[in-house]
């Protein structure tokens, strides 16, 4: 039986067979998986724009979001998408704005006051704080907070910056992507 086995022969078979198999594994997660839950995405109000990439088991969100009043709802939408679609924990999320260096600069100059809300539930504060800083800056904001982030987005002269930080022990920042 050994005797007529032809290695070149299964290594070819092995090959292909493995490549049938990544190809179909490929298609299976574009076209069943990441396709369907883009196109839901899109359908959420605010979302101009979903990618989808994977790298290493984990999978990024990139969204890119409208100019509106309130995004937290949409990104709350957006990411249980993510979650149910993907699990917990095995996605991150981040979300394109259309920042300047000026929006950024403010950004930076509040992050103390954000995280010093955050860890003494001091929302209220944090609000009239953020209050003074663009009354200073003469731009539009909005602060909102849930269980489970806090959601500030800066508005001025057609520029918008969103942020999201979690709550919580961690206190990780998933930053807005708008450069």
């Amino acid at each position: 039986m050994w005797k007529d086995f032809k290695a070149p022969v299964a290594v070819i078979a092995f090959v292909v067979t493995l490549g049938v198999a990544m190809a179909g594994y490929s298609l299976y997660n574009r076209y069943l998986i990441e396709k369907p839950v883009q196109e839901e995405m899109s359908r959420v109000p605010g979302v101009q724009e979903v990618e989808i990439n994977r790298e290493n088991h984990k999978v990024t969100v990139t969204v890119t979001m409208e100019d509106m009043e309130d995004f937290a709802p949409s990104y709350r939408d957006v990411d249980k998408l993510a979650k149910e679609r993907f699990g917990e924990g095995n996605y991150s999320l981040e979300i394109k704005d259309t920042r300047n260096q000026e929006l950024e600069e403010v950004y930076r100059g509040l992050q103390l006051y954000l995280y010093q809300g955050i860890a003494n539930n001091s929302f209220l504060w944090l609000n009239q704080e953020i209050n003074k800083v663009a009354r200073e800056h003469q731009l539009k904001y909005k602060l909102s907070v849930d269980e489970d982030n806090l959601y500030l987005q800066l508005h001025k002269q057609g520029h918008y910056l969103y942020e999201v930080i979690k709550r919580g022990d961690d206190n990780s920042s998933e930053p807005a992507v708008g450069r």
